[in-house]
């Protein structure tokens, strides 16, 4: 009886965090609240990036920021160049356009801090947070900027997409994955919170932002601390950015783990803080959406020893463990073709799941000796150092 409890309480954790919380979720929401958007008036927005040897994107990228469909009197970019070494700052110095601006922060600090130095001497009503590598949708910031016609509206989150390329199972997972994400965000966008806004398009109002710990991940607080001070976040998915895929799983996994390590250290201080301010809607939506996923690998490990038991003289948990047995032989699958350098096709999405899930035992051993790391490597020159190891 025991082993049988611990195989439905893992499989209903599991089956809740990916199945169920977006069904009560889509119930829930049906006495939801319309967001409210205007273009007009126009708020000033202050686009701040984060760049660390960024050369080779950091142009497409401002003039991805220069051509929106918004007025130029209203707009700047900020570039906050982390000990750039490459040539960053040159390319960032080589726009003659006034609305561009560029920081050093020296020495090398990480994200969080070089974007309180943007912050720091951003003019905007409005700020755009956005990554280097991540270029704009056609008129994505008048979309974020809408949504602020509502004055309980203190955060607008767009979505990052993923463009096509060489690395086409991860690029197809990525824009899966999104679809689903995006799902659940209008949803909860409907309900007045957003469990993490997208880091690569989001908009916060000015008054609402606080400087950020070293390894605060800024996309997972501030829709918290826009909760804590009374407003409610949006999600808007016509406001979006392309972005290339990730080359690989090996480069996914450490990803998840250095984000995941940052969510633990974030969440076991500021979900006390939640549940203090009776912010009950946000807490649950913050277990749900992250913690329960985060905590997944152990429970489908659990599920799948305890099925193991099970289906010893039960035809019903043989079946069970037939299933769970051929999903994960077909994630083994995914992992020799992707070793063998062939095309992932449909293996792909039960290997990425695999592999993000094991993400979450890794960046729980991360937070146990220490947390997240402050500092970060962009993607391109990691998936290189991946292919020289």
């Amino acid at each position: 009886m025991t082993v049988e409890i611990a195989f439905w309480l893992a499989a209903l954790v599991v089956g809740y965090a990916y199945i169920g919380y977006p069904l009560v979720l889509a119930l829930m929401a049906r006495w939801g609240t319309p967001p409210r958007r205007a273009l007009t008036p126009r708020p000033r927005l202050s686009v701040v990036v984060a760049a660390y040897n960024e050369a080779g994107v950091i142009e497409a990228k401002i003039r991805s920021a220069l051509e929106q469909s918004y007025p130029a009197d209203r707009l700047e970019v900020i570039v906050v160049s982390d000990g750039s070494s490459d040539g960053t700052d040159e390319r960032v110095r080589g726009f003659a356009d006034r609305r561009v601006r560029l920081v050093r922060q020296e020495p090398r600090a990480g994200k969080s801090l070089a974007l309180n130095r943007g912050v720091s001497v951003a003019t905007g009503d409005l700020l755009i947070f956005t990554d280097a590598n991540a270029l704009f949708g056609p008129d994505s910031l008048a979309r974020l900027a809408a949504g602020f016609h509502d004055p309980r509206v203190g955060l607008v989150s767009g979505q990052g997409l993923y463009a096509a390329g060489d690395a086409e199972a991860p690029r197809a997972v990525g824009n899966g994955y999104v679809r689903y994400e995006a799902f659940i965000k209008s949803r909860e966008s409907l309900l007045g919170f957003v469990a993490s806004a997208d880091g690569a398009i989001y908009a916060l109002r000015r008054e609402i932002y606080r400087d950020l710990g070293p390894a605060e991940v800024n996309d997972l607080l501030h829709p918290i601390q826009a909760a804590l001070d009374g407003y409610s976040s949006r999600f808007d998915g016509h406001a979006f950015t392309m972005e290339p895929p990730s080359p690989g799983s090996g480069s996914e996994f450490r990803r998840h783990v250095r984000i995941i390590a940052q969510g633990f250290t974030l969440l076991a201080t500021w979900l006390p803080r939640l549940v203090a301010a009776r912010r009950w809607r946000a807490t649950w939506m913050l277990v749900s959406h992250r913690l329960l996923r985060w905590v997944s690998a152990p429970c489908l490990a659990v599920a799948l020893g305890a099925n193991a038991w099970l289906a010893v003289g039960e035809p019903f948990y043989r079946l069970t463990l037939a299933g769970q047995a051929a999903f994960y032989g077909l994630a083994l699958l995914g992992l020799l073709a992707e070793r063998a350098a062939l095309p992932l096709g449909k293996l792909a999405v039960p290997y990425y799941f695999c592999v993000v899930s094991a993400a979450g035992v890794g960046g729980f051993v991360r937070y146990l000796r220490g947390g997240g790391e402050a500092v970060w490597t962009p993607r391109g020159e990691a998936s290189m150092k991946d292919r020289a190891a």
